[in-house]
């Protein structure tokens, strides 16, 4: 008669091949969690340092001078060194308010964010601004 133990190690390998082929397959598919948080991080940072800029109304006021290069230098003190960024400007129609590219390099990566944020004008005639920063992470 047959050795059934040699049917049963056969039997068993495949099953082990196949779960094993399985779970690399299942893995390969799941999304990275170290880009998504990368991503969140970039964008906190992002979001303080427009709030930080907007707290004292030194924001606004770079933007009624249109300062464009104040706020590019402000920016590139904020934003922590391997972050670029491109800044763009919009009135309450939301149409472009800066005539220069505000930005620190023209690659924002992969991982590239949107920041919003909206602020007012501190002058007698209040105007509304809303800034749409893009950030990522140079290299």
């Amino acid at each position: 008669m047959f050795d059934q133990r040699g049917q049963i190690r056969i039997i068993e390998a495949f099953l082990s091949i196949a779960v094993v082929f399985s779970a690399v397959l299942v893995s390969a598919n799941l999304p990275s969690s170290p880009n998504l948080s990368r991503q969140h991080s970039l964008a906190s940072i992002g979001a303080q340092a427009l709030v930080e800029l907007d707290a004292g109304g030194t924001l606004a006021n770079l933007i009624v001078q249109q300062d464009w290069a104040g706020i590019k230098q402000a920016l590139d003190v904020i934003l922590p060194l391997g972050v670029s960024f491109n800044l763009t400007v919009f009135n309450e129609e939301m149409q472009q308010v800066n005539s220069q590219l505000i930005q620190n390099s023209n690659v924002l990566g992969r991982e590239a964010v949107s920041v919003q944020h909206v602020l007012a004008s501190q002058t007698l005639s209040v105007k509304f601004f809303v800034l749409r920063l893009q950030l990522g992470w140079a290299g």
